[in-house]
């Protein structure tokens, strides 16, 4: 009788992957359906191997890994129970409900599983790895650089024109601009949150203590012109400065703040009273960010454009729950992302639509109710940064970030963005050196 062997190198694939997912934007601008396929075969063969390794070689012995592990089972209980109680509860047909949980699997809830795809690499020198990821850092930094010089030398109609196939050109972004860059989608294919990436970065490279692809990292969060990450980047500034106990400086840094955003903010409101049209782009620049909490609460009215009316998404949960008080510890449960409302809406699903992508952090609440949003700041959260005050490294700054990119939009969604995320929710939560 004769066997054959065969040897699958984990480590490499790994490496393929994180390669291919920094260019599958770009991919799928030229082979949309192909790169989407081969993109979550690699992260689905990466997820299957890794819980057949865990299985084997895991052992939990610590009380934040237990939790950890409980929080990813409580997001699966919930797609498995989209599955399997919606066609008995709603009178739907059994394959649409596992048609849209794996359409929704595939395309927002893997994210949140993606860290168990580094326990193979347990027994290995992280160093290694970890140089490896510094260079996908740089090789992305480059890019966004790149794209925003090549942008304001008139290129920019040449990304607009390539991106377009992959769907992430909107209307509202042709010829975009914020405080005289333009809105540029990077590796990520989002402007929103490209920032953000760059913050998970710009901690890679403190983390790796290297100036100057850190200042490029703060460069490239800049000139992503994501506001979301701009508020981000300052509340970094201060975890910085308590992890190096640079108190006084903190302190004084505080003040000077705090007077520069009294007078920004006073002079805002002063050319509104006025109706001046002085300013025009800081004007444009301040009222976007006070238009969040405006949008948090309102709706803007069809008829009239610069109207709004009550109706937003905390408007919409509290209208919800109300009526449904019990579902409110455990959610209403998996919702559906990847379809548009009309096309959604007009299935047997269509109480399911996603609340938001604007506010995700009340999209999260939605789904998976108040026992998921316990879970997910604790470990996304307090523990994190628990952990980076009392000694950690700066890597424990990255789930801070993921979770304050929450209030905003949905950071789980860009699959390269949330390979950098997970990787130090592996090193915090799965990851014992004994």
């Amino acid at each position: 009788m004769t066997s054959i062997n065969y040897n699958f190198n984990y480590y490499n694939t790994l490496k393929i992957t994180f390669v291919f997912l920094l260019f599958a934007f770009i991919l799928k601008s030229l082979f949309k359906t192909p790169s989407v396929i081969i993109e979550f075969v690699l992260l689905s063969l990466l997820l299957v191997f890794s819980l057949i390794y865990a299985s084997q070689y895991l052992r939990i012995n610590r009380v934040s890994s237990g939790v950890f592990l409980l929080f990813l089972i409580y997001i699966l209980l919930h797609t498995l129970s989209a599955i399997f109680f919606r066609p008995l509860i709603f009178d739907i047909p059994f394959i649409s409900a596992l048609q849209f949980s794996l359409l929704e699997f595939r395309v927002s809830t893997i994210s949140y599983f993606l860290p168990l795809i580094f326990i193979p690499l347990i027994k290995i020198n992280h160093e290694k790895f970890e140089n490896f990821l510094f260079i996908i850092i740089k090789l992305s930094i480059g890019f966004t650089i790149a794209e925003q010089i090549l942008s304001l030398i008139g290129l920019r109609g040449f990304f607009e024109t390539f991106y377009s196939t992959s769907g992430v050109v909107s209307d509202n972004q042709i010829g975009a601009k914020s405080l005289g860059l333009y809105r540029i989608w990077g590796v990520v294919g989002s402007p929103q949150l490209l920032g953000v990436f760059h913050l998970f970065t710009l901690v890679y490279m403190l983390h790796k203590r290297n100036r100057f692809w850190s200042s490029l990292s703060i460069i490239s969060v800049i000139l992503s012109t994501s506001k979301t990450a701009y508020i981000i980047l300052l509340i970094v500034g201060i975890l910085y400065l308590l992890y190096n106990k640079r108190y006084l400086l903190l302190f004084v840094l505080s003040l000077l703040a705090t007077f520069i955003l009294f007078f920004i903010f006073n002079m805002y409101f002063t050319l509104i009273e006025n109706m001046s049209d002085e300013y025009p782009k800081f004007q444009k620049f301040i009222g976007s960010i006070l238009g969040y909490s405006t949008l948090l609460f309102n709706v803007r009215e069809v008829s009239a454009p610069e109207a709004f009316i009550p109706g937003g998404a905390l408007y919409t949960l509290y209208d919800y729950y109300s009526e449904n008080i019990l579902q409110i510890f455990l959610g209403k449960g998996l919702t559906y992302s990847f379809m548009q409302d009309n096309l959604i809406s007009s299935s047997d699903l269509g109480n399911f639509l996603y609340l938001t992508s604007d506010f995700y952090i009340l999209t999260f609440f939605d789904q998976y109710g108040v026992f998921g949003i316990i879970l997910l700041i604790y470990l996304f959260g307090i523990y994190p940064l628990h952990k980076l005050l009392s000694g950690g490294n700066y890597l424990h700054i990255v789930p801070i970030i993921f979770i304050l990119s929450m209030f905003h939009y949905p950071p789980h969604l860009p699959k390269i963005m949330m390979l950098l995320a997970s990787y130090p929710l592996f090193k915090i939560y799965l990851y014992d050196k004994e």
